[in-house]
Formats: structure tokens, sequence, C-alpha cells
């Protein structure tokens, strides 16, 4: 039999296609991934999120049961901070709380790519300590940190493991990133720290972040713990969206 060459490769494509869909759905969803299935956020026009699962959710939830505050004023300045200096770096806002064992693996995904790519886009932390006083003493100290322009070295450095928050031991590490110790714990006690807290509480309710981690990646937002190909796939999403919800 002969075979033309626009007919051996007609057959090569129909020979792939037919292992791919014998490989099963993962093969195909990998080559073929499916658009993100999302959802309007309520009271926050332009922002999208992806729908909770139910039962699953179990492990994520919060000890605390406090209501939360009311949604600031500019709910998108604090979300992802001052207007950036790069406008096309994709806005991440990251909702963790450092016992939280799903978000000390996200923090070093997202830390990786902003290493790899600064200006392709900017983190802006937002503690949200559910699980504890010590949780709440590490969020005061992160925000101690940020506001002396440490934020992602402390991130780093307090994310990477188990750490048990003390006062001792965050007082060690702002000391070992060389920070101002005493403005640190005159900042960790600022009232402006009690007012970013609470909006990380409100922006949180608002998103339906009901744990930790939650992201918001440029106008999706995602409850959960996210992989490499998943934060990827969300970042090009966010680069590739028309104009912006905070725009």
């Amino acid at each position: 039999m002969t075979v033309t060459r626009r007919g051996l490769a007609w057959l090569i494509g129909a020979v792939g296609l037919t292992a791919g869909l014998s490989a099963g759905p993962g093969l195909w969803r990998l080559a073929f991934p499916p658009e993100i299935e999302t959802e309007p956020v309520p009271g926050l026009p332009g922002f999208r999120r992806v729908p909770r699962p139910g039962p699953a959710l179990s492990p994520l939830i919060g000890l605390t049961a406090e209501p939360p505050p009311p949604l600031p004023e500019d709910p998108c300045a604090a979300l992802f901070g001052p207007a950036p200096e790069v406008p096309e770096a994709v806005p991440v806002a990251c909702f963790i709380d450092i016992r939280c064992p799903w978000c000390r693996q996200l923090t070093p995904l997202l830390i990786a790519r902003a290493a790899r790519r600064p200006a392709a886009i900017r983190i802006a932390w937002q503690p949200l300590p559910l699980l504890g006083e010590s949780s709440v003493l590490a969020a005061r100290a992160a925000l101690a940190a940020e506001a002396q322009g440490a934020a992602l070295d402390w991130q780093e450095r307090t994310m990477g493991g188990a750490l048990v928050p003390t006062p001792r031991g965050m007082r060690e590490i702002a000391a070992g990133m060389g920070l101002d110790i005493a403005a640190f714990e005159r900042d960790m006690a600022h009232p402006r720290t009690e007012a970013r807290l609470a909006e990380a509480r409100a922006l949180a309710a608002a998103f339906g972040f009901v744990g930790t981690p939650g992201l918001v990646v440029g106008r999706v937002a995602i409850l959960g713990g996210v992989d490499g190909p998943m934060l990827d796939r969300l970042i090009a999403e966010g680069r590739a969206a028309p104009g912006s919800a905070c725009g």
C-alpha cells in the first residue's frame, strides 16, 4: 500500500490523538487545560473567585468565630498596596497564617516566582491569623518587618518550616535580618498594625476565605493550596486579562 506524505501525517496525528485519549483524562487536560471556572465576588465588582468545594474545606477552617470588620474604604489599596512602579506586574495578595501547613507550601512558590521575574508579579502579604495567639504574634511581627521594607525576606525566613512563634523567637529573627529591634517592637504593638490585621480580616471575609491560604491573583481569588502549575496559570491569565479590577 502506498501512503502519501499528507496521509502519513494524518495517520500519525490520529495515532497520537488515540494514544492521548487512551492515556486517560490527565494527559488530555495537560495538553488542553479547561478554563478556570469562576463566579462573581459579591460586594467586590470586577473580582471573581473559584467556587469553593464543600466538605473538602473542613481542614482549612480557622478557629476564630469573630465577625469580620467592615470593608476598607479603598479595598484595592488595602488588598494590593499602593499603585506599582511597574503597572504591567500582576498584583498578587496572599492571605497566610504561619501555622498553616498549606501556606508553608505556597509561600516558597510565590517567592521563587518573584525572584525569577521581579517585574512580572508584585506580592502583597496579608497576615490572616486564625489559629490562636501564636498566629497573631507572628502576624504582628510580619507587619512590623514589612514596615522596615523586609516583607519578602521575613516570609522567606519564617515560612520555610514549622516554626512555633514566640516573642523571643520573633526578635531573634528580626535581629538576624538586621532590623531595628526597637522600631520592630514598637510596630508590633502599633495601632496601624491592628488596623492592617482588621483590613485583612475584612477582605478575607469578602472573598469568602474561611481559612488559609487564600490568593487573589489579578482579579481572581482562590482558597486553598495551589501548586506551581496552577499558580503559573493564574499569573498568566492575570497578565492576559483586559484591564484590572482595581483600575
